[in-house]
């Protein structure tokens, strides 16, 4: 009879360990998964902010060549024209390269560069361009 009696205790203690473990698992399995979901989402968040840092270097490095071989191959033209040669010449290659560019982020891409290249060069340039 004790055997019985120390069986069905032995049940009832497993039962209720069973039941606190059930309740401890239903409460950890989903924080468990929000914290993965999470750490998931931060990740691919940062990893996409990166490409975006990249390509918008890659833009750069794209302007501040188009800034160049404009200064350097059409010397007769200035203005308006100049930065028209630029601008096809950097939708040229960043269509060549897969980078998609608007209108606005060209000119003011090449602007920026522009103004790099002439603060780079401080007193030179304006005496280049008077040259001309």
């Amino acid at each position: 009879m004790e055997g019985i009696l120390s069986l069905i205790k032995s049940i009832i203690g497993t039962l209720e360990l069973s039941h606190i473990t059930n309740t401890l698992l239903n409460v950890i399995i989903p924080a468990l998964s929000a914290m993965a979901i999470e750490y998931l989402r931060r990740r691919l968040g940062t990893e996409k902010m990166q490409r975006v840092k990249e390509e918008l270097l890659a833009k750069q490095d794209l302007a501040a060549l188009a800034v160049r071989f404009v200064e350097q191959v059409y010397v007769e033209i200035h203005g308006k024209d100049k930065y028209e040669k630029a601008a096809a010449w950097l939708f040229a290659r960043s269509s060549q390269c897969g980078l998609k560019l608007t209108e606005g982020e060209a000119k003011g891409l090449i602007e920026a560069a522009l103004r790099k290249i002439k603060d780079a060069m401080g007193d030179e340039w304006g005496k280049q361009v008077e040259q001309k």
